[in-house]
């Protein structure tokens, strides 16, 4: 069997022969073309920047001279410049040095010959220059040569200075010229390298293209085939086989292929067996769960449902598979509990997330939803499954218990009257005296009586809210005024008890439509609680905010704070969160469940923020307008 292994090795040992072959002969052109940069930079670069740093040295020269001068010049006659004389001295010795060392350099560095014979001049000239120098510092140091030393810098250094900057530029132009002869000679070996590259580059092509073509046949051509059955098997064609006939790797993973393909085959026949068999009890299981129940996935498109899900939204046939909720249900209320994470956000509110439907027999049915939410291994969400749990019989006997309630309440009206009557009559003494027991016993049971009596009353309020028949009034309600008068009852009980009363009532809260009575009622009702278990020198605050729809309104308190238990349960009817030395007659535990009905037949929502030992925070919301209920 010629391997698979072998052909791609041997094309790309060809590759490879190839490749070394153009390497070398770009390296042997590339070897030649950097000798004749280096020679070019060895003989010419050092040279001009000698002479760049020869003329330097000698402008500083003739600078620091020239500065003397001035120096000298401002000077009076008897005084000698001596500090300014060893400076410049100094300056002058420095760049004398730094001149005849760029010239030894310059020297050294010319390999071409014959050496310029302008370099024997500049030293010749740099010699005079020196020497008369010397004479000119000399002219300095005595005090009646110092015009004659300035004329002498002027008609003898300049002109010398001129004449040997002159000589560095010639000296720059000759290393110039040599540069330009070198870049010919460079361009030249350049231009034979490009050549010799580009002959055996197209050649090496050549080659590659030929052992491409023959990787192409032998690899490429099988292995699209391999790719394309893939592809095909991958779309559910089972039934796909590979026609491969060589000797080589591929011909042997042709055959496994072809065995996996008749493998996958038995095993999706028994899979779709299985599957569909699943599919089955699934849906008998959904089917037989009396309660509606449905699953969308992660888009709110519904996947699956049952009868009763069905009947309960009036849906006809099979068409809603693959629909979105919002095309099926149409309550916005419905939608929002639904779609997925509806439920939550209603339970981490805090709001009942009871839904209601009227059937045509105008019978109104309840349903309390609950969610599942399918996620895989990636935390993926893979859809939703919402059962509506049918809780109308209890939704009915509590509306029944009311109702009980409201009529034992309305029944004990009567007597509670006549007894509180015969009471008063009794304490007035209007059929007799009575003595200090007899009285003892009447305030009692006139004590009694009124507790019973704000009992009824608070018992017939809650049964009138929760049945709907109480009709709240809807006027335009002054805020500022609410509080106000809710608070002014209020206000003596905070003095007796040494309590302050606070209110923060900022005067751009707009007016709401609501039942003044009753609100006044829910905020004194909350206040009174405070003020009950607020100690001493305490705080009680009441504030309003502004929301986007709302207004929110909150009393705060510093008391003793709420237990956690408690805080979910404390708006229940007949709760009350009450420690062993309280005392509270009159109080049955209805207040914060009549307010709580208030404010939800307001359209807002109630709840409250407490630590134990940090105080109470009671909010409630009011919309700011009409149709805003939620």
């Amino acid at each position: 069997m010629s391997s698979l292994r072998y052909k791609i090795g041997f094309s790309y040992f060809l590759l490879a022969c190839v490749s070394l072959a153009t390497s070398v002969v770009a390296l042997y052109n590339f070897q030649e073309l950097r000798s004749s940069v280096g020679q070019m930079i060895r003989e010419n670069y050092q040279s001009v920047l000698a002479a760049e740093h020869m003329s330097k040295a000698l402008t500083e020269q003739q600078q620091a001279q020239e500065a003397l001068i001035y120096v000298s010049v401002s000077l009076p006659p008897e005084t000698t410049p001596r500090d300014e004389l060893g400076s410049a001295k100094g300056v002058f010795s420095k760049n004398r040095d730094d001149f005849l060392l760029w010239y030894r350099m310059a020297t050294d560095s010319i390999f071409i010959a014959p050496k310029p014979a302008v370099l024997d001049s500049i030293l010749q000239s740099y010699t005079t220059y020196l020497a008369t120098s010397d004479a000119f510092f000399k002219m300095l140091e005595a005090r009646l040569k110092r015009a004659a030393a300035r004329d002498f810098h002027q008609q003898t250094l300049r002109p010398l200075v001129q004449t040997i900057q002159g000589q560095c530029s010639r000296f720059l132009v000759i290393n110039q010229a040599a540069i330009v002869s070198a870049d010919r000679r460079t361009t030249e070996a350049s231009n034979n390298a490009a050549f010799s590259v580009l002959f055996t580059s197209i050649f090496s092509i050549v080659l590659i293209l030929f052992a491409s073509l023959q990787i192409s046949r032998t690899v490429i051509r099988p292995a699209e085939k391999l790719t394309d059955v893939a592809r095909r098997i991958g779309r559910g064609q089972l039934n796909q086989k590979i026609d491969i006939v060589s000797n080589d790797e591929f011909g042997e993973l042709g055959i496994e292929f072809n065995k996996m393909t008749e493998r996958l085959r038995a095993y999706e026949q028994m899979n779709i067996y299985q599957l569909i068999s699943e599919k089955k009890k699934s849906e008998a299981i959904v089917a037989s769960i009396p309660d509606p129940v449905m699953m969308t996935d992660e888009v709110n498109n519904l996947i699956l449902m049952n009868q009763a899900a069905r009947e309960l939204l009036h849906i006809r046939g099979n068409d809603w598979q693959g629909k979105s909720l919002d095309q099926i249900v149409l309550d916005g209320r419905w939608l929002k509990l639904l779609s997925r994470g509806g439920v939550s956000i209603e339970e981490s509110e805090k709001r009942d997330t009871l839904l209601s439907i009227r059937q045509s027999d105008q019978q109104v049915l309840y349903f309390r939803p609950r969610q599942i939410t399918i996620i895989d291994e990636s935390s993926n969400v893979l859809g939703v499954v919402t059962l509506l749990q049918d809780v109308t019989r209890f939704k009915n006997l509590d509306r029944m218990k009311s109702e009980f309630i409201a009529t034992v309440s309305h029944e004990l009206r009567t007597p509670l009257t006549s007894i509180n009557m015969a009471v008063d009559i009794l304490s007035q003494e209007v059929l007799g005296k009575v003595n200090d027991l007899q009285r003892d016993m009447l305030t009692t049971a006139k004590d009694d009586c009124e507790r019973l009596t704000k009992l009824v009353k608070e018992l017939l309020d809650l049964s009138k809210l929760e049945s709907g028949r109480y009709e709240l009034k809807r006027e335009t309600v002054n805020l500022r005024m609410l509080v106000d008068e809710a608070l002014k009852p209020l206000r003596l009980q905070f003095r007796e008890k040494g309590i302050h009363l606070e209110a923060d009532i900022p005067g751009r809260i707009p007016d709401v439509p609501g039942d003044q009575q009753q609100l006044s009622w829910v905020i004194t009702n909350l206040v009174s609680n405070a003020l009950r278990y607020t100690p001493a020198d305490g705080t009680v605050r009441v504030e309003t905010e502004l929301l986007e729809e709302d207004i929110r309104i909150s009393v705060k308190d510093s008391g003793r704070g709420i237990p956690p238990e408690a805080v979910e349960v404390i708006f229940d009817k007949f709760v009350q969160v009450k420690q062993a030395t309280d005392s509270t007659p009159g109080s049955v535990g209805l207040g914060l469940a009549i307010a709580k009905e208030v404010v939800e037949a307001h359209g807002g929502r109630i709840w409250v923020e407490s630590a134990v030992g940090a105080g109470s925070t009671f909010y409630f919301t009011v919309p700011r307008a009409e149709g805003t209920k939620r």
